[in-house]
């Protein structure tokens, strides 16, 4: 899997050892506040394997999201087919103590790069909770609009979607 460098993070696959970070993401129920319980152990390890051969079938999958001065762990970017739709998706979810600090929003800009520019994805699309305003936030500052809304795991969600032509026109035009 390819690893992705911004100015401040270093997006990369994670290592066959690395569940545990996964678990510190989806067993706290302050990032995955839609669930009912928190995530295990076991549930870690089975989307580590899970998501890598997601990665060698698509090249989509999850990155580790880590601060590249100091390598902590910080949370993960998502580019993974929309259950609903099978229209790749991009998402992301960072540790209580990176948020609010603008990783969301540098490690999705880039994972949206590498899916327009690199995997030449024609469409991405993004699912958010409608009461989840900082997210709501960053898919304004991604550029993606809001279409409408979506049933997604039984919860109302908003759904953003950019196409690959519009996605290469806007940054024509800033270069």
């Amino acid at each position: 899997m390819t690893v992705l460098l911004t100015e401040r993070l270093q997006l990369r696959p994670y290592k066959s050892d690395e569940a545990h970070l996964i678990h510190s993401i989806i067993g706290d129920l302050r990032i995955v506040f839609w669930r009912d319980e928190a995530g295990t152990m076991a549930e870690a390890q089975e989307w580590l394997e899970k998501k890598t051969s997601l990665y060698e079938k698509t090249g989509m999958g999850f990155w580790g999201v880590f601060e590249r001065t100091t390598d902590d762990f910080l949370g993960q970017v998502i580019l993974q087919p929309l259950p609903e739709t099978g229209e790749p998706e991009i998402g992301y979810h960072f540790r209580v103590e990176a948020q609010g600090k603008g990783y969301a929003t540098e490690a999705a800009k880039c994972l949206l790069d590498h899916g327009f520019m690199k995997l030449e994805l024609p469409r991405i699309v993004a699912v958010v909770l409608p009461d989840n305003h900082s997210s709501q936030a960053v898919m304004k500052k991604l550029g993606l609009p809001y279409i409408r809304d979506l049933m997604k795991s039984d919860m109302l969600h908003n759904y953003f979607a950019l196409d690959r032509a519009t996605y290469i026109e806007r940054h024509q035009k800033s270069a």
